[in-house]
């Protein structure tokens, strides 16, 4: 085990291989201040040389010119090797600074005769120092450049004193400035960091007023276990059970060694500190230090990943960061809690005495430092086993109500109350679908900001990143920085504006032969974790299987109710359509028009041209019908060459209107078969509920008469049940 003691013996060391001591530091702690004092000694020696100019050309001789250009070179060097150790002090830091400062100092002796400016070097140096290091030293390394400047210009007989003086001046403007504004920007940053801080939990506070439908079933209290808030609870339960852990640990290992306090320090390499988790020690230990990862003992262990030991070292053991003033420890070990080959924390023992832990006790330290390590992860492994747990759980009670859902908008439903319970900070999403044709999507189902865009069609061709996901995404995709991303597209529609979401999470709602939809959902940066990630996309894949069953029966359905060849309802679905169209107008006291139609010699067409010409005319017909009818109209084919349109709230003029139209449409529009064109026409007659007839029966009668009025008027006429005062003869076709 390496050593830095006060003595010159060394700590025995036990005779077993397998305890073999791990291989020395390239510089002792002792060594290393030492040597950091000296470079600091050596750059002033320097400093004081640099003001005579040795390297101008009218300075010293040439060895020594020589002399001084080899010890800035390793003072550089070697304060540098100095200060990339852990655990440095501030002498070693200052000392490479300054020996920086004197190198370019002399780069610009060397150069100035060229007439080569050399105020930038230092400058940047400076700058660089005012971001980077506390202001006393920017503005120390400030004084010695001040400093070099005016030696410059008395060298050369104070010709170029107001240069001197600007850079004198300069050089500590310059370090003041930066330091300031870099101040300010923390402020700044800590002011907004609060704000949104208030303003986060302001919206938390809304959100859970918001959420998409009661979360009361088993699902969705599943989910809310999964979630960040459910995780965090969980996280809690374990972590006291992990407390109680450690002190047991650490209370054992002070009674077995005999030691004054043992410590265990949890390292945080993302603020480069340690804190203590866990301690059996006396008050004086400040239980809430922080302690820099940069300073011994901590610096050795995580630099060596193996054991310290320091003994007889007033200038470290009476420092100690975790006391409340000077505690004279006498001697120090410390053993690293290693996790995957890093340094996860460092249990640390210390008594009064000087030369004490010897024999086994450093070994039995270490013992202790893997009973920490082993109860870490135990702990993360029960956690994984509980999430893994929560997470199959919730899986599974929203598999039985997706199974449940008894449509496809239900579904949808259940997707988004899914992921808001889940993603907490959700700030908004979108169920997807696209069309058969593949040629375009709408947005069927949504939350928050995307509310604004639901029932919206958008071609598949346009640049957004729904479409994209639609046409190539196969797996879930995160993408955490919308706006940092190369390509800047809107999420869902063209004119949603921009900086609507920073993260977004696409989940393809995908068969094996097709996708079906997507599911967006968008929220802060980071709003989307591994566990939301996994459980959503088993998710997506569970109702896209349930979406494309649902799919098939509406289109089984849709075929019982369809003609097979014109793709309108048949004429059972048109009495259903009929009587419910009555009860509707019935209720609101209002009224609807009944049109039907008869292609004109529809068996000389069939006669003369073909089968499929005719079949041809009533494709032709029937496109012609969905073109030019309303949105909420009815068409069917009625049987034959006859079709029939329910027209709802339009009176005698309304019907007749619209029958011109379609009449117009069909003698003015002929239809291409087979290299031919050929030309037909259509008769009309039009009847009004309830005026021409209060039930099912006598309104399609009426409508009836009057079609045959049009065929005997010469056909390809509208006629109106309402004129027709007979009941004559069916005519031929």
């Amino acid at each position: 085990m390496p050593s830095s003691s006060g003595a010159t013996r060394r700590v025995p060391e036990p005779v077993d291989a397998r305890d073999a001591p791990a291989a020395a530091p390239v510089l002792d702690i002792r060594v290393r201040w030492r040597a950091g004092r000296v470079a600091l000694a050596l750059a002033g020696a320097l400093s004081v040389v640099a003001l005579f100019r040795p390297l101008a050309p009218d300075g010293a001789s040439p060895r020594l010119r020589l002399l001084v250009t080899l010890l800035l070179g390793l003072g550089v060097a070697g304060s540098a090797l100095l200060t990339a150790l852990r655990g440095r002090g501030a002498a070693e830091s200052f000392a490479l600074y300054a020996f920086l400062m004197l190198s370019m100092d002399a780069l610009g002796q060397i150069g100035r005769p060229l007439g080569w400016p050399d105020w930038p070097l230092p400058a940047l140096l400076l700058a660089a120092l005012a971001v980077a290091e506390p202001l006393p030293l920017a503005l120390a390394l400030a004084a010695l450049g001040s400093l070099l400047a005016i030696a410059d210009a008395a060298h050369a007989g104070f010709a170029s004193w107001r240069l001197a003086l600007g850079s004198s001046l300069g050089y500590a403007a310059l370090v003041l400035a930066v330091n300031r504004a870099l101040v300010g920007e923390k402020q700044r940053l800590s002011s907004t960091l609060a704000e949104l801080a208030r303003l986060k939990h302001g919206i938390d506070q809304l959100d859970e007023a918001s959420v998409v439908g009661a979360a009361t079933t088993p699902a969705m209290r599943a989910l809310r276990q999964v979630s960040e808030q459910g995780r965090r609870a969980l996280h809690s339960d374990r972590l006291a059970e992990l407390e109680e852990s450690l002190a047991s640990i650490v209370r054992v290992a002070r009674a077995a060694l005999g030691a004054h306090a043992v410590v265990y320090f949890e390292v945080d390499r993302a603020r480069d500190v340690a804190y203590v988790r866990a301690a059996d020690a006396p008050p004086a230990l400040v239980r809430d230090a922080l302690v820099s990862l940069r300073q011994d003992p901590l610096a050795f262990v995580l630099d060596r990943r193996s054991a310290f030991y320091a003994t007889d070292f007033k200038r470290l053991l009476w420092a100690l960061p975790y006391y409340a003033g000077e505690v004279k420890v006498g001697t120090l070990v410390a053993a690293p809690v290693l996790s995957a080959d890093l340094v996860a924390g460092v249990l640390v023992a210390d008594r009064l005495e000087i030369q004490a832990f010897t024999g086994n006790e450093p070994a039995l330290l270490e013992s202790f430092a893997a009973m920490v390590q082993d109860a870490i992860q135990r702990m993360r492994a029960s956690l994984g086993r509980e999430e893994a747990g929560a997470e199959s759980l919730a899986v599974y009670q929203l598999s039985q109500d997706l199974a449940g859902a008894g449509d496809s908008a239900e579904v949808r439903r259940l997707l988004l109350r899914s992921a808001k319970e889940l993603v907490p900070a959700l700030e908004a999403a979108a169920v997807v679908g696209t069309d058969a044709a593949r040629t375009r999507y709408s947005i069927d189902e949504a939350i928050g900001w995307a509310r604004d865009f639901r029932g919206r069609h958008v071609a598949l061709a346009e640049r957004t990143w729904a479409a994209w996901v639609l046409q190539s995404a196969v797996d879930p995709y995160l993408l955490d920085n919308v706006a940092g991303h190369s390509e800047r597209m809107p999420i869902l529609v063209l004119d949603e504006g921009g900086g609507r979401a920073e993260s977004l999470l696409a989940l393809p709602l995908k068969t094996q032969k097709e996708t079906l939809g997507a599911v967006f959902l968008t929220g802060r940066s980071g709003a989307f974790d591994a566990a939301a990630l996994r459980v959503l996309g088993i998710v997506a894949n569970q109702a896209a299987a349930i979406l494309l069953t649902i799919r098939s029966k509406e289109h089984n359905k849709e075929l019982a109710v369809r003609d097979g060849l014109t793709g309108l309802f048949n004429r059972r679905a048109f009495g259903e359509l009929l009587a419910q169209a009555m009860a509707r107008e019935e209720r609101q006291a209002g009224r609807f028009a009944l049109l039907l139609l008869d292609i004109d010699h529809f068996k000389k067409l069939n006669d003369t041209y073909g089968h499929p010409t005719g079949d041809a005319a009533l494709r032709h017909t029937a496109r012609l019908l969905l073109r030019h009818l309303r949105r909420g109209d009815l068409a069917a084919r009625f049987g034959g060459e006859e079709f029939v349109a329910i027209l709802p709230g339009a009176d005698p003029d309304g019907a007749l209107h619209m029958a011109e139209r379609l009449r117009s449409a069909i003698a003015g529009g002929p239809i291409v078969f087979e290299a031919a064109r050929i030309s037909f026409t259509a008769s009309f007659g039009a009847a009004v509920w309830p005026a021409d007839g209060s039930d099912a029966e006598s309104l399609l009668a009426a409508a009836d008469r009057a079609l045959y009025a049009a065929k005997q008027a010469g056909r390809n006429c509208v006629v109106l049940a309402s004129s027709v005062t007979t009941t004559p003869a069916s005519p031929a076709p």
